[in-house]
């Protein structure tokens, strides 16, 4: 099957073109910047069979090849860690725009995962420090080859249940893209979705758990210019608004692409 011909049998999964394209690029082992010079590529028959028959598994295509484009990187992604979004990059947009030019600054990813937030904005500015906290030591061995594969050095690795975490240490960021989805919203998630690690995906009290212990625990995580920047489902800006006011706190939201609701900023 040539490469033309696969693209067209993705198609019939329902996937964006740029993920096929990302598929056969893995397949034939070709830079994905370089696959449209590709398409009469022939790919291996026995390599196609087994790629379609996990993507009528719903098996995501990014655990099939193991990668995901995040802010114009390539970041190591499995079945450990959420898939990055685009949608996320919002936050890192928010953060570069109220941080530009600054330097020295502490910094914290909460629920890390592959550790694509808090890598990638660490490589936008100059000698700040990061710590990446996930509560999956498996999250955290994938956010360590991502580490590598950007050459970043000296950053802070820990495994802790954020609900239960203490700190003597304060900082400038705060990172969260925390689970937020309800069991009961969990249950009408597309079958892609489900595939990835459900404790990253799903939170008690109606997805609003870690919004609730996070912002309790401001002044014990932030400086006193610190700001907390937060990655929050579609209809949840009201309540964690609310929540941030409830601990005497300052919140705007930031909207997506889509102009759903999707960054929620606080500060004091």
């Amino acid at each position: 099957m040539v490469v033309n011909e696969f693209l067209k049998e993705v198609k019939n999964f329902g996937l964006p073109l740029s993920h096929g394209l990302d598929i056969a690029s893995y397949l034939l082992g070709v830079s994905y910047d370089n696959i449209s010079s590709y398409y009469d590529a022939v790919l291996d028959d026995g390599k196609v069979k087994i790629v379609l028959q996990k993507l009528k598994q719903h098996i995501p295509s990014s655990y099939i090849t193991g990668r995901r484009e995040f802010y114009g990187r390539e970041f190591i992604v499995n079945e450990d860690v959420l898939i990055p979004r685009v949608e996320t990059e919002i936050l890192v947009d928010e953060v570069l725009k109220k941080y530009k030019g600054c330097s020295d600054l502490e910094i914290i990813d909460i629920c890390s995962g592959s550790g694509a937030i808090g890598l990638t904005i660490i490589q936008e500015f100059e000698n700040c420090h990061l710590t990446l906290l996930d509560i999956s030591q498996k999250a955290i061995d994938i956010s360590k080859k991502n580490a590598d594969k950007f050459s970043i050095k000296n950053i802070k690795y820990v495994c802790s249940d954020i609900l239960l975490y203490t700190t003597s240490k304060k900082y400038d960021i705060v990172l969260c893209n925390p689970p937020y989805i309800s069991y009961e919203e969990y249950e009408g998630l597309q079958e892609e979705v489900k595939y990835e690690p459900k404790n990253a995906l799903v939170a008690d009290d109606n997805g609003l758990i870690f919004y609730k212990n996070i912002l309790s625990k401001f002044s014990i995580l932030c400086n006193d210019n610190g700001v907390i920047f937060f990655e929050i489902g579609a209809n949840q800006a009201d309540s964690v608004i609310n929540i941030a006011k409830e601990n005497n706190l300052m919140a705007e939201c930031v909207k997506d692409y889509s102009l759903n609701d999707r960054v929620i900023i606080v500060f004091k």
